[in-house]
């Protein structure tokens, strides 16, 4: 696709996170170590995840060696999110109420909610809206599926071209910026929606008082949110060489009202007490001594067809890790989460330190280190079983002969075999699931 399309569509669609169709809710075992709930959108549902990859709730389960019950919904607001809350049924209940740890992932669908419903009636008075569709069309709820409907690309990008129409388009990215950010102790500040500090914060203190009253001790932690719209050096001048420069400076712009958003959103969400911040947003948009900025590692929002800023498997890996350091957890089992770091390539430099406060030194039955568990890693059980038990020296690591210990005896002998095979089989003839999913479940 070509970066001229690419960028018109994220002018056309703003802010910080899509809506689509929901998905069911889940309830995963990894072990009986600690249970967690997840509440909130497409970012903490595993939105754009393949089979094989693995949301960040599932990451923080399987390195605890918990269960996990994720109820977040792709497309949902935080007035959904809450009113969900509120309505949980007995079962859900009880799991709330047993939970020690509570994630919330919320605040983006409201800001492109406001967003979309802006821009779209800015289309309409401009004669941007797509062939056959007029104002009269537009639904009375409007996302981010209405706006690609009805907002024509071609003409948007002609419009924003022109030097006096960049300007106009400006004014109204300024006026989405001010109603979304704006709060009582800005000037004029109550003219404004404030969507952030009028209707999400309100909506998370709400669902913080719901989580607390039915689980005084549960530690509720709310993620920030993060700035995709973040792309490579080379990305941003084969851009600037293919466009009007004009329609670059609208899109500078429109990166820079982008990015003061999601800080707007952390400061605002700083000041609500009982609850802990995961400030993804730092880890993921953070930037290097050179100033690159890594934004587009951790999502797909740089290329594809698509402006879709979920986060990849890199994405949700960069988000469990900052939970866990939320969390003061440090496991020398890291279980997925090193299985999938490991298969990660070029990881940026602040997120890696972060990693690198988590990080354990093997994973659980990938004694080869290949980020498979197979018969080449019960044939090493058994070699390290035949040498310990005729009091020769292990030939393996320390810590791969810890990632041996598969039962709980605390041994490496023939049962430990056993089991990487059993897992082996399972995965072989489509099982899915990480090995302590697995130990968990069978």
């Amino acid at each position: 696709m070509k970066i001229k399309k690419h960028i018109s569509v994220m002018l056309a669609s703003a802010l910080a996170a899509s809506s689509f169709s929901a998905v069911s809710a889940s309830a995963e075992s990894y072990g009986d170590n600690v249970d967690i709930m997840v509440l909130g959108d497409s970012i903490a549902s595993g939105y754009g995840l393949t089979e094989n990859q693995y949301n960040y709730g599932q990451l923080i389960a399987d390195y605890l060696g918990g269960n996990v019950y994720n109820y977040a919904v792709s497309g949902y607001d935080s007035t959904e999110a809450l009113a969900l809350l509120r309505g949980f049924s007995a079962e859900q209940k009880s799991q709330l109420a047993e939970s020690d740890v509570v994630i919330i992932s919320i605040g983006g669908n409201d800001m492109i909610g406001y967003a979309a419903s802006s821009l779209i009636e800015f289309a309409a008075a401009n004669n941007l809206l797509a062939e056959g569709k007029t104002i009269d069309d537009l639904p009375e709820n409007k996302n981010f599926d209405t706006l690609s409907e009805f907002v024509d690309i071609d003409a948007l990008k002609a419009f924003a071209g022109n030097f006096v129409n960049s300007l106009v388009l400006n004014n109204e990215l300024s006026s989405i910026y001010q109603n979304i950010t704006y709060t009582d102790e800005n000037n004029n500040g109550s003219a404004y929606v404030q969507v952030i500090a009028k209707t999400v914060i309100p909506n998370i203190k709400a669902m913080r008082d719901e989580i607390k009253a039915a689980n005084p001790q549960a530690r509720v932690i709310v993620q920030t949110v993060y700035n995709p719209l973040q792309f490579s050096s080379e990305y941003e001048a084969n851009l600037k060489e293919s466009v009007s420069a004009t329609y670059f400076t609208a899109y500078s712009t429109f990166k820079t009202y982008f990015s003061n958003i999601t800080r707007r959103f952390s400061e605002q969400l700083k000041e609500v007490d009982g609850i802990e911040i995961a400030d993804v947003l730092t880890d993921i948009s953070s930037t290097d001594s050179n100033k690159q900025s890594y934004g587009w590692y951790f999502t797909k929002a740089q290329g594809g067809k698509n402006l879709d800023i979920h986060p990849t498997q890199a994405g949700h890996t960069a988000i469990a890790v900052n939970i866990l350091n939320v969390l003061g957890e440090k496991r020398e089992d890291g279980g997925l989460l090193k299985m999938t770091f490991d298969s990660l390539k070029n990881y940026p430099a602040y997120a890696l330190e972060q990693y690198k406060k988590v990080a354990g030194s093997y994973c659980l039955g990938d004694i080869t280190e290949d980020g498979l568990i197979d018969s080449s890693d019960a044939s090493i059980i058994l070699q390290q079983y035949a040498l310990v038990s005729t009091g020769k020296d292990i030939s393996v690591s320390a810590a791969q002969f810890e990632a041996a210990k598969l039962t709980d005896d605390d041994v490496v002998d023939a049962s430990d075999a056993s089991v990487a095979l059993a897992y082996y089989a399972y995965i072989s003839t489509g099982g899915k699931g990480s090995f302590k999913y697995f130990v968990a479940n069978k």
